[in-house]
């Protein structure tokens, strides 16, 4: 029970982790996007 237990806490901060990088890399690209679209103009 120990084992599985702690597995699954793993499992979730890992899966937290890996969202949260996600959601931050989304919005590194949109304002990389921004900055060059602005210089452009």
């Amino acid at each position: 029970m120990q084992i599985s237990f702690f597995a699954k806490i793993v499992l979730f901060l890992t899966l937290y982790c890996i969202s949260d990088l996600s959601i931050k890399n989304n919005i590194l690209r949109k304002v990389i996007k921004r900055a060059n679209s602005s210089k452009k103009v």
